[in-house]
């Protein structure tokens, strides 16, 4: 989740601070033909002792008496000791307190006027709201209710076919799924049309004229379609019944139970505050109405956050649906989630509340906007990303390409979803943007959020574009190429391809490109001269050239041995200090795994001379000894056949480049013949074999009835012949104990041996 979970905070504050912001805007400049007599002269600028008299004998009474006084007023402000900043802050705030004392204060003193009010609102419906016109309101509005069922009904059967085939399927695949939902939203808004035009119909035929009725009426109406469309949306998200179209991850309780707890908030939200709108226009008063909509308010706010938190366990399972998957992040943030939500919709309350209070305007519109926005992004996001995660799961290797590309775009479109949520937000709450902008720089982020947005987009596209790439083309190497380990404790190794060397350095660097320009982008649309940045790069670039010539050898070196594959990474190289098998490689340096087990370090600058064993081949040649007295053409006879039974083999005939066979006498010593046979091998295979090799001779010989040839040293004592048995086998024990003293002397002192090649 990483960088685009911390968009939920961003919405988050921003939808707390929208409130303040929309009561932050600059007031329009007001229109010249309106201003006061006292603003047209002081717009006028200074005038000559004929013009004012001029001007003054064009003035009524009335306007000379506010032009004086507002000149009198201002030499009293001049009089008056200068109020510091945090004076006038203080000020404010008292200002505030006070005005949220006398609301509340208004408040508590309109509810015992609540039914006297609701009567006087009653007693304009017609016949001064008697029991037999609200009996004929609530029979009329019934009928309207059971024409539109009925309606319904009928549509819902005649389309039983279609729904039975879309909703009632369950179907498994993602697109399927989808399919289904849109299907099942048409038809869900298909019969909520049909139900709305029933009523109506049945409304039209029994409405005798009057207006006040009509308006009763159609305020129920609109609020039972108010809830209808949100339990519409509710029910597609969560899917009781169809667990197979469900795309929240929840168990099936818990979906019945928060679809439930939406139709109820729902209908609080839409009988109670339009009751209130329609009392309102029946005349309950503007202290009654307020009293009213408070209630409605605190109710459904009450209920909201006791819902949020009695649902938490669901909600942040839906967040965190593979917690062995999921990051740190993801699972802080699901944990916290259901608590964070309960108390921002009592904070939202309570800043509406403070702006009612003081003198500002909100809307029902910003208020349910931004509850519906914050509450239900996340899990929007949720759904997004699982069906990204399901596709990764479901791609192979034949089919990354298109896959991949599809979820590049769903994790594109959540970058989109919280792009449109942010300025569904500022519409809503009617924020200015280029004003503000013009404030600060911290409103700046404000003003270009498009700009922004926009340029994350367009960067995490490329960066996910260059990464898919890179990555199917190093998943067709190791698919065309296999590359072959070394064993552990031993020398070279095949390695991996070229290509499978420079892409991950490729990789690094488009990627940092790419960072690099999207921020300098940013920083551009918050308005930031990125010029100067620039040239200052330049420069410091330019330093860094010249302050640190060994890092920039090293590069430029590391350039040229990548551009002339002299190694790569999994091969065995020598560099003349140190050797070993290439681990990694970076701008500057590689690392050698040498087979004892040591890492080194070397940078590119001080590489003189560089051997590669694990190019193309490797020879491998074996020495045997063997009596005088062997038949050296059965040798060569029993090499060459197991020669062709190693070519034979599964396991190792592939790895096989040049069979093994015999070279024939190398050299004699006192006691025996020295051959040697050799074979030709892939880089880093050579090893196994040379264990199979020795493993065949010896079974070989041993069947041939040929014995290996001991070592003999000759020692001659003289007088050996007049010496006792028991003399000459202690005289020959010494010479034995002699000699491997001296060979493993020097076998100490001699340098290691050089890889074979």
């Amino acid at each position: 989740m990483g960088g685009r979970s911390l968009l939920y905070p961003l919405v988050l504050v921003f939808c707390c601070l929208g409130p303040f912001l929309a009561a932050a805007q600059t007031t329009p400049a007001a229109d010249p033909a309106e201003a006061t007599p006292a603003q047209q002269l002081q717009d006028l600028g200074p005038l000559s002792e004929a013009a004012v008299r001029d001007l003054v004998a064009r003035l009524n009474d009335a306007e000379v008496r506010e032009i004086l006084l507002q000149q009198l007023d201002a030499k009293a402000r001049e009089a008056e000791p200068a109020v510091s900043g945090l004076e006038t802050v203080l000020t404010g705030w008292q200002q505030k307190a006070e005005a949220l004392r006398e609301g509340f204060g208004a408040i508590f003193r309109a509810f015992p006027e609540i039914p006297a009010g609701v009567a006087t609102a009653l007693a304009r419906l017609p016949e001064q709201g008697s029991a037999r016109v609200l009996m004929w309101l609530a029979a009329g509005l019934l009928a309207m209710l059971a024409g539109g069922w009925i309606a319904e009904r009928l549509v819902r059967r005649s389309l039983r076919r279609v729904w039975s085939q879309t909703v009632d399927s369950n179907p498994r695949a993602g697109m399927a799924r989808v399919g289904c939902l849109l299907m099942r939203l048409v038809l869900e808004f298909v019969f909520l049309a049909v139900f709305v035009a029933g009523a109506l119909a049945v409304f039209f035929a029994l409405w005798q004229g009057s207006e006040i009725t009509r308006t009763v009426v159609m305020t129920y109406v609109t609020a039972l379609v108010a809830v209808r469309v949100f339990a519409i949306f509710s029910h597609v998200l969560l899917a009781p019944r169809h667990a197979g179209l469900r795309l929240a991850q929840m168990s099936d309780h818990d979906a019945q139970q928060i679809h439930r707890k939406n139709i109820v908030l729902a209908s609080i939200a839409a009988f109670g505050f339009l009751t209130c709108s329609l009392l309102e226009h029946l005349g309950i008063g503007d202290a009654v109405h307020r009293a009213m909509t408070f209630t409605v308010g605190f109710v459904l706010i009450a209920t909201l956050a006791y819902s949020i938190v009695r649902s938490r366990k669901a909600v942040a399972g839906d967040l965190a649906w593979d917690r062995e998957n999921s990051s740190r992040f993801r699972l802080l943030f699901a944990d916290t989630w259901p608590g964070i939500a309960a108390a921002y919709v009592v904070v939202l309350y309570g800043l509406i509340i403070v702006i009612a209070f003081t003198g500002g305007q909100v809307s029902y519109l910003s208020v349910f906007g931004s509850l519906i926005t914050v509450i239900f992004l996340p899990h929007i996001d949720a759904v997004i990303e699982r069906a990204a995660r399901h596709l990764e799961a479901r791609e192979d290797m034949s089919g990354q390409g298109a896959g991949q590309m599809r979820i590049v775009m769903l994790r594109a479109g959540r970058i989109v979803l919280f792009l449109v949520a942010g300025l569904f937000l500022v519409r809503i709450w009617g924020v200015d943007l280029f004003s503000l902008a013009q404030a600060s720089v911290g409103s700046r982020i404000a003003g270009a959020l498009v700009d922004i947005g926009l340029t994350a987009l367009v960067a995490y596209l490329l960066w996910e574009m260059a990464r898919i790439t890179i990555d199917r083309r190093l998943a067709a190497e190791v698919g065309d190429e296999e590359t072959a380990a070394p064993e552990p404790g031993e020398q070279g190794g095949q390695g991996m391809s070229r290509l499978q060397t420079l892409l991950p350095l490729l990789r690094v660097t488009v990627q940092v490109t790419i960072a690099v320009m999207a921020g300098m982008l940013i920083l551009s649309a918050l308005g930031v001269n990125i010029g100067p940045l620039l040239a200052g790069a330049g420069v410091v670039g330019l330093a860094v050239g010249f302050g640190a010539q060994t890092l920039v050898r090293d590069i430029v070196s590391g350039v040229f041995f990548l551009v002339d594959d002299a190694f790569r990474v999994g091969e065995y190289i020598d560099v003349g200090s140190v050797k070993g098998t290439v681990e990694k490689i970076s701008l500057r340096s590689l690392r050698l795994r040498h087979h004892r087990g040591a890492l080194h370090t070397i940078p590119f600058g001080e590489i003189q001379h560089l051997t590669n064993y694990s190019r193309d081949w490797a020879i491998m040649k074996l020495e045997f000894r063997v009596p005088f007295d062997t038949d050296l053409e059965k040798v060569r006879k029993i090499f060459k056949k197991i020669g062709q039974e190693l070519l034979q083999d599964e396991e190792l005939g592939p790895d096989f480049l040049q069979p093994f066979k015999s070279q024939g006498v190398l050299a004699t010593d006192d006691s025996a013949f020295l051959l040697r046979g050799k074979f030709m091998a892939k880089p880093g295979r050579q090893f196994m074999i040379r264990r199979a090799v020795f493993q065949a001779v010896q079974r070989a010989f041993a069947e041939a009835g040929i014995k290996f040839a001991d070592r003999r040293v000759t020692v001659n004592v003289p007088g050996a012949e007049e010496m006792e048995p028991a003399e000459r086998a202690a005289a020959e024990k010494a010479a034995a104990s002699a000699v491997a003293s001296a060979e493993a002397a020097a076998a100490e002192a001699a340098p290691p041996a050089p890889a074979k090649a």
